[in-house]
């Protein structure tokens, strides 16, 4: 029997909801260090992991699971959850509240439904399957464009985009008078979910730092641009702007 909605939501919100206690038990004391790839990790991003792991597996023993921290886990099954235990670590350790908990489930490498847990930011919720986005039991949609002047986009990053090759497509933004902001990571999706922000853009996304999110986004209503055909490099916005950012890309 297919999984709902319904289930994903009470599963996510109740394991991200139990795994965001562990951000404030080690708050005050995090140890962070640096892996492989240059970026940070600390105890609590295992922590956090290993228990939405755990619960998967109490709940879902058939179903692979992808995680930041971990190795894969491939039992074979048409269902993969992917977690991604902090999204901004990097602020996490520097106490910066904007991070998050990620959780997603696709189906036949197919996101299907996501989950966003903001432990710090009123411990809000937001999930979505594509067709609606929820924020904590509510339904939340993009906002409507009106004019650049009115306009806030978002990146995680912005050294990050100066120095790649869709520089100009930032900057051509923030020139028709956009204020721009580095409030990134997954907080950057939440603005914009919800209504208060008109882009994002980011560069150089892992799989678990986006899968999850793209049925949160999609539900909201927000369009998603593969900058270079995959989900890896993409600009989030609102539907106004959509053919405005191809135009320049073409």
């Amino acid at each position: 029997m297919p999984l709902s909605f319904d289930e994903f939501y009470l599963f996510a919100e109740k394991a991200t909801a139990s795994a965001s206690s562990l951000v404030f038990e080690n708050i005050d004391r995090v140890d962070a260090k640096y892996k492989a790839d240059n970026t940070i990790v600390t105890e609590t991003d295992f922590c956090i992991e290993n228990q939405i792991r755990n619960l998967i597996r109490e709940s879902y023993p058939n179903h692979n699971i992808v995680g930041e921290e971990y190795d894969d886990f491939n039992n074979g099954s048409d269902y993969t959850w992917t977690v991604d235990p902090i999204d901004g670590t990097l602020s996490y350790a520097h106490g910066v509240p904007l991070f998050g908990l990620l959780l997603g489930l696709s189906l036949k490498e197919i996101p299907l439904y996501g989950s966003m847990r903001l432990p710090m930011v009123q411990n809000n919720f937001l999930a979505g399957d594509s067709s609606v986005c929820l924020l904590n039991g509510d339904q939340v949609q993009t906002k409507k464009f009106t004019g650049w002047s009115n306009s806030l986009i978002l990146t995680t990053d912005f050294e990050r985009i100066q120095n790649s090759k869709y520089s100009d497509i930032y900057q051509g933004l923030i020139s028709k008078g956009s204020i721009s902001r580095t409030w990134g990571d997954c907080f950057g999706y939440f603005l914009l979910c919800s209504g208060r922000a008109d882009l994002m853009m980011d560069l150089s996304l892992k799989d678990c730092d986006i899968t999850p999110l793209i049925p949160i986004l999609i539900g909201a209503g927000a369009k998603i641009i593969k900058l270079d055909g995959s989900y890896n490099n993409i600009v989030a916005c609102v539907p106004e702007l959509e053919n405005r950012i191809l135009e320049k890309l073409n």
